[in-house]
Parts: C-alpha cells; sequence; structure tokens
C-alpha cells in the first residue's frame, strides 16, 4: 500500500465511520419524531430501514473506491479493471440516485405532507448524487481514452 493511497483510505473509513453515526443519531431523531407526532409514528420504522437501506449503496461505493485504490497501488491505473471499477461506481451512484427520488415520492404520498426543509434536503442530495454521476462517468470517459493512448504508445517503435 502506497502512502498516497494511504490518505484516502483512512478518509473512507472516517466517511463510513460518519455513516454509521449518521445512522445511529437517525434513528434518536426518529424515536423523537415519533414521540412528537404520534399521527405519524407508524412511519418512523419504514421510513428509517428505507433510508438505511439507501444508505448501502453508499457503503458498496467506497468499496469500489477501494477496489480502486488497490489497482492504482498496483500501477494498473489506466486498465480495464479501472474502467470497469468506474462504470460499477457510475451505475451505483445512478441507483442512489434514483432510489432517493422514488424514496421522496413514496414519503409524500404515505405522509401526505411535505416540509420544504425535508424537499431543500432531498434536492440537494440528488443534485450532489447527479454530480457525482457526471465525474465519474468524466472520469470513465479519461481513463478510456488514456488507456487507448496508453496501447497506441505500446505499439510505437
Amino acid at each position: 500500500m502506497r502512502r498516497e493511497t494511504m490518505v484516502l483510505r483512512v478518509l473512507l473509513v472516517m466517511l463510513l465511520v460518519a455513516l454509521l453515526a449518521g445512522a445511529g443519531l437517525l434513528y434518536l431523531v426518529s424515536l423523537e419524531s415519533a414521540a412528537n407526532w404520534p399521527e405519524l409514528a407508524h412511519l418512523r420504522l419504514p421510513t428509517y430501514l428505507a433510508v438505511i437501506v439507501g444508505l448501502l449503496p453508499v457503503v458498496v461505493a467506497v468499496k469500489i473506491v477501494f477496489d480502486f485504490l488497490a489497482v492504482v497501488d498496483h500501477g494498473e491505473a489506466f486498465s480495464t479493471a479501472t474502467l470497469t471499477i468506474l462504470r460499477r461506481l457510475r451505475l451505483l451512484i445512478g441507483a442512489f440516485a434514483g432510489y432517493f427520488a422514488l424514496g421522496l415520492v413514496g414519503f409524500w404520498m404515505l405522509s401526505g405532507l411535505m416540509h420544504i426543509s425535508l424537499l431543500f434536503a432531498w434536492g440537494v442530495l440528488e443534485v450532489a448524487a447527479l454530480f457525482l454521476f457526471t465525474v465519474v462517468a468524466l472520469f470513465e470517459r479519461i481513463f478510456r481514452v488514456a488507456m487507448e493512448l496508453r496501447h497506441d504508445n505500446e505499439l510505437t517503435v
């Protein structure tokens, strides 16, 4: 493991710890919300579980980034393995964005209400996910072109 990727690995582990802490905090907030709004208490557990299921792609994406760092550590950043990893990451981010868009509609239909702050938070999440989708698609294209240039360069005498 190289020193350059070690910093990224530590940051990714910190992200996972923050996600775990956030999930615990969200559970505590859901308990308080159920006590404050008993008419919506029946939605507490399904909503919490839906959010947790929505965070699973984030955990898988972190695992995919660890795979990418392993490929980089082996000196094979411009390879088909990288393109496969970036494609999987792009599709996972797209699925994440779609899942949370459907979650917004589902929550809205089940609860019958939508506060502007919740709508704003969902919008920020969607914009961030679509931005990441675009960045990963751009990286995938850049790595594909770089791989083709590397291949052409290896064929040149």
